[in-house]
């Protein structure tokens, strides 16, 4: 299990709930990416979306804990030939299972950035045509909501989206009970300053007060892969790093025993006062990009967080570890780790002291 994941899947479960990923992935975002609304509190979704211009339709039904980090999606994709069916399972914020054809190869983690781009999307128009939300209200209300100015953005750990400004949200909402909330809306917005696009959205929300997978649930059938930051080699560009899915060596028989691969993958070393990892570091210190490693709280424990150029993740979403003995990593000096599971570990040397240097790309 890759658990090196700088950004872990719970940024993933943030973002269905619009809070800190927006920060974190977009770096100095602010009115596109707006705070979170009362619509933010539904963890349960169905969601079909539909574009006039493009054949078929993609539907998903799932939710999604808070507590556990686990989100459970059915997803049926029309392409206009052909209809597939599959589901989806994140397991902890660190596991992906897939079954069903809906994933293509290397790209797997395609499969779960899409419905909930698309969740996040419904939420934040449902925010800004009706902010007060749902409470209180039974029936059908209309919604004609505009705006000239300000775009959307939205964004996971490894997909992000954006809808330009001037756009619309026309349609309704029926509240058939207390906090079930259906829906159907079309977005109409400019097209890099073309024709407009339009989407179609029809779904339902609702809440559960727990959506954690049942641990006795089989992973027979089912594709696994560890999510995270993955590191590949190329011939032009060196290493490249992105968040993704690789396949899993381990097997796993059921989800209880990925929680206890979790747990176990979850130590988080041991104090050494002789050391000290504050700083920035690279694999190659003429990169753009790195690991900012910081003091957390008052235990002696550390925050490692991927940074670029266009910013850096949310220091306290991240894994609080003491480097020192955690698994995760391997200490060859105060100045050199070794970083990833024990199946492949990438070199990092310490760059500065300073935990936020200036990062750019050097242009050839």
């Amino acid at each position: 299990m890759n658990r090196f994941a700088i950004r872990t899947i719970r940024a993933l479960i943030c973002s269905l709930c619009m809070s800190h990923l927006m920060a974190a992935q977009v770096g100095s975002c602010t009115n596109p990416c707006r705070n979170p609304t009362v619509w933010s509190s539904f963890n349960v979704f169905e969601l079909s979306v539909e574009q006039p211009e493009q054949p078929g339709k993609s539907y998903w039904d799932g939710r999604f804990d808070p507590d556990s980090n686990d989100i459970q999606i059915r997803a049926e994709l029309d392409d206009g030939r052909n209809l597939k069916h599959g589901n989806i399972m994140m397991v902890g914020g660190r596991v992906l299972a897939l079954r069903g054809p809906i994933a293509q190869s290397g790209y797997e983690i395609d499969s779960l950035d899409a419905p909930v781009l698309y969740y996040q999307l419904v939420i934040r128009l449902l925010g800004a045509a009706v902010p007060k939300g749902s409470e209180g209200t039974l029936g059908v209300s209309s919604i004609d909501f505009k705006d000239d100015k300000t775009g959307i953005q939205f964004a996971t750990p490894s997909a992000g989206g954006f809808i330009q400004a001037p756009w619309r949200v026309t349609g309704h909402i029926n509240v058939t009970e207390h906090e079930v909330v259906e829906y159907d809306l079309v977005l109409t917005s400019a097209k890099g300053g073309g024709s407009p696009t339009d989407f179609h959205f029809i779904g339902k929300l609702s809440k559960t007060p727990s959506a954690r997978i049942d641990d006795a649930t089989s992973l027979e059938g089912w594709s696994v892969f560890g999510v995270g930051v993955q590191s590949r080699s190329t011939e032009t560009q060196g290493t490249i790093y992105d968040y993704s899915a690789a396949p899993e060596k381990r097997v796993y028989n059921m989800i209880a025993d990925v929680r206890k691969e979790i747990a176990q993958g979850d130590y988080p070393g041991e104090l050494d006062p002789s050391k000290d990892f504050t700083g920035f570091w690279k694999s190659n210190c003429n990169d753009a990009f790195g690991l900012s490693i910081a003091h957390y709280g008052t235990e002696g424990k550390y925050t490692v967080t991927f940074c670029g150029p266009g910013g850096c993740g949310d220091p306290s979403e991240e894994r609080k570890t003491f480097i020192s003995k955690d698994p995760e990593y391997e200490v060859v000096s105060e100045s050199e780790l070794r970083v990833g599971n024990a199946d492949h570990r990438e070199i990092y040397r310490k760059c500065t002291n300073d935990i936020h240097p200036v990062l750019r790309y050097k242009h050839k």
